[in-house]
């Protein structure tokens, strides 16, 4: 068995927690091999991605792990950690249930977006948001449409696609529902729209989704929290489902909503 093993630096400023993983994996005999922003991945060779950190750091494993097909074991060290499956103190436990092959799948629905010929996967959400301008302070307006169905243009601080596991995330902050992560739908939630009647939509994972740049502010195109690129007037971009889901690694018995109220209730 051969893992790749990811650790934000961040959370490990010493480098002992990756002395102290590594140790394990070899006390248990799992091989491994460091994974960087540029490493060449061959799915074949790997039975699963370990991501040491917070949920920041999971989200940016999750291109690799989504088009390799490789599943996810999430080891938090950050403060929330609410994708991943284990804390820290309990990596021995995850190192011996995978080797055990006693951990059950969970697969996640994901995003597949396209904008001026790139394409981006996210886990949780692509988001739209006008970038402040001191010259430039102008909301932005959004056209969405839903498979052929025009909606009503968004015209406020922009518009975030989800996934259900993103519907607890920039979604849920911006007032949208709580998806079950089993759900085949993904959601169109309105960033402080200039409208009352301006209200989250949640739509089967079939429709594809258009999101177009009708004028006033620059506007981020945001994968996963992260900037990749700025949208202009007449630019569009097209979200749909990935050909894959993402898999995490889990005990058995993993309750999302256990988990949720837990979570929720820790903020």
């Amino acid at each position: 068995m051969k893992i790749l093993l990811y650790i934000n630096r961040d959370k490990d400023v010493s480098g002992e927690y990756c002395d102290e993983i590594r140790a394990l994996l070899q006390k248990h005999g799992i091989g491994f091999d460091l994974l960087t922003d540029d490493s060449k991945v061959n799915g074949n060779e790997y039975s699963a991605i370990f991501s040491v950190g917070g949920d920041g750091t999971l989200l940016r494993r999750t291109e690799i792990a989504n088009l390799n097909n490789i599943p996810i074991v999430g080891i938090n060290c950050g403060r929330l950690g609410f994708l991943s499956e284990f804390e820290s103190n309990e990596t021995e436990e995850a190192v011996v249930l995978l080797k055990s092959g006693k951990l059950v799948e969970d697969k996640r629905l994901t995003l597949k977006i396209t904008c001026n010929g790139k394409t981006y996967y996210a886990l949780n959400d692509a988001s739209f948001s006008r970038l402040y301008n001191e010259n430039n302070r102008m909301i932005v307006n959004l056209g969405v449409s839903i498979g052929a169905e025009k909606m009503r243009d968004v015209i406020g601080d922009g518009v975030v696609v989800s996934t259900p596991t993103g519907s607890t995330a920039y979604s849920l902050a911006a007032g949208g529902p709580v998806i079950e992560p089993s759900v085949d739908a993904l959601c169109v939630t309105p960033v402080a729209a200039h409208s009352f009647s301006a209200r989250s939509i949640v739509y089967s994972s079939g429709y594809a989704c258009k999101v177009e740049h009708k004028g006033g502010a620059d506007a981020g195109l945001f994968i996963d929290g992260k900037l990749v690129c700025v949208l202009r007037e007449k630019d569009i971009v097209t979200v749909t489902k990935a050909e894959n889901k993402t898999v995490f690694l889990r005990r058995k018995g993993f309750d999302f909503f256990l988990r949720l109220n837990k979570k929720l209730q820790d903020r």
